[in-house]
């Protein structure tokens, strides 16, 4: 089996770990090369490009970004910027949920204030890419260069058409479809089973092979209650190839399943997620918030009304007066400028994650305090993270704190009322065990493989 992934987004990584977690070490290929695929991930760019992971891997820093003369980088937690004496000329953005202060992208600028283009660098800080932008700030051409700099691939968005210099031959294709079908073709990759996770470029590749296969669609998106073309096309038989819908979201399930008929549901099966936990909950008094901010809602006026639980705050930045004041609580632990290996540990050892911080996310905190068993409670003002969120323990601010402080009352009296609301949470991020995923898989497997029907090719 081949994982044909369009892009390495968070739903798609949710679902790779899955994969793994289950015991299926299976090729895996992403269309879209951000720069920062595991190094065990395939794509067309690393294998055109001949890319080779460096052994001393080694990201670019914002400070690190090459600039003309007398030009100067500042910069801050979230973002930085060049300027030409007062005149901003590039924003450089971050790697999200990555080391600190990595760089991604450099935005670059023209006098007038406008896009022109993009440089993309990789985790091992190689500047890889180039996107071009008209006046208009759509963007017109990207191209991939090699470890020396050398130009390989040229994408038009325009024509929608992609060049490609690979081992002393030109090659053109007049379309995405086109220029993926060669790869795997030049690759000789194994055609009969794959798993796509998208109804666009990686199912018309799939529409558009000769050889019979049996597919999996995992379908992570929404559909609103109308089903998708290309969904439709896999119930009604209209594709070459034998293919299954797996959904792992419950509500979304049920929504497709009410849209379609009988027959429909012969290749519609209920999914999940195999999460990997990092620990299980200890069940101890611990409560952990990590934020750059000190607009922390009602957080002081929880301290004094949890004396029994113990407060721990960590900021990556140094912390404000209005914060660092917390400290008089007996309570409460401070972690300003905290570093990942104190935070790794706070993860560890607490089991209770508050997530009512206002402004924006660190450390990818409530991501990891589910993968830590931890139980997230929040606001619905403050939540960053609602698919790992049980919606029964986000509160409106305008409650105050009552209901919140409710909670952390109930489950530090009751254990088993703890747990009931950890299983709600790993309800709601639709996680399975192993052998529950897996038999899903084998069902659809062993499903008798059916002839072939005729369609018209599209182009």
């Amino acid at each position: 089996m081949i994982n044909l992934f369009e892009q390495f987004d968070a739903q798609t990584q949710i679902l790779y770990s899955t994969l793994k977690e289950a015991g299926h070490e299976d090729k895996t290929i992403v269309l879209e090369d951000d720069g920062f695929l595991p190094d065990e991930v395939s794509s067309p760019y690393r294998v055109f490009a001949d890319y080779r992971i460096p052994n001393r891997q080694r990201p670019i820093y914002f400070n690190e970004v090459e600039i003309p003369r007398f030009w100067e980088i500042t910069g801050s937690n979230d973002h930085a910027q060049i300027l030409d004496m007062s005149e901003k000329r590039a924003n450089i953005l971050y790697r999200p949920h990555f080391k600190s202060r990595v760089v991604s992208e450099v935005e670059w600028l023209d006098k007038a204030g406008r896009l022109r283009f993009v440089d993309h660098y990789t985790k091992q800080g190689i500047l890889y890419a180039q996107t071009v932008y008209d006046l208009s700030g759509k963007a017109i051409l990207k191209k991939y260069m090699d470890q020396q700099g050398k130009e390989v691939l040229y994408e038009n968005y325009v024509t929608q058409d992609i060049v490609l210099d690979w081992q002393g031959k030109s090659y053109f294709f007049d379309s995405k479809v086109a220029f993926i079908t060669f790869y795997i073709e030049a690759m000789g990759i194994d055609n009969e089973q794959f798993t796509i996770n998208s109804l666009a470029t990686s199912f018309a590749v799939l529409y558009n092979m000769d050889d019979p296969g049996h597919d999996v669609l995992y379908w992570q998106e929404s559909c609103e209650g109308n089903t998708p073309g290309n969904m439709e096309l896999i119930f009604e038989g209209g594709v070459p190839r034998e293919f299954d819908v797996i959904v792992p979201e419950q509500a979304e399930y049920e929504v497709i399943k009410q849209h379609t008929d009988s027959s429909a549901h012969k290749k519609l099966h209920r999914g999940g997620y195999v999460y990997h936990y990092h620990k299980q909950d200890n069940y101890n008094k611990e409560i952990l918030t990590m934020t750059n901010s000190d607009q922390i809602a009602y957080l002081e006026e929880t301290v004094k009304a949890c004396p029994d639980y113990t407060f721990h705050i960590g900021a990556v930045t140094e912390m404000s007066p209005k914060l660092l004041r917390l400290g008089q609580y007996n309570n409460v632990k401070l972690f300003p400028a905290i570093d990942l290996d104190t935070a790794a540990q706070l993860f560890k050892r607490c089991d209770i994650y508050l997530d009512i911080n206002h402004g924006g996310e660190i450390l990818n905190a409530v991501e990891e305090a589910y993968l830590h068993d931890m139980l997230i409670i929040g606001y619905e003002a403050t939540a960053h993270n609602r698919v790992k969120t049980a919606p029964e323990l986000l509160f409106p601010l305008e409650d105050q704190p009552d209901r919140l402080i409710k909670v952390l009352y109930e489950i530090g009296h009751d254990q088993a009322q703890f747990k009931d609301y950890l299983s709600l949470q790993k309800d709601h991020a639709n996680a399975v065990t192993r052998r529950k995923f897996n038999t899903v898989l084998n069902q659809v497997f062993k499903k008798t493989k059916t002839k072939r029907k005729p369609r018209k090719r599209s182009k």
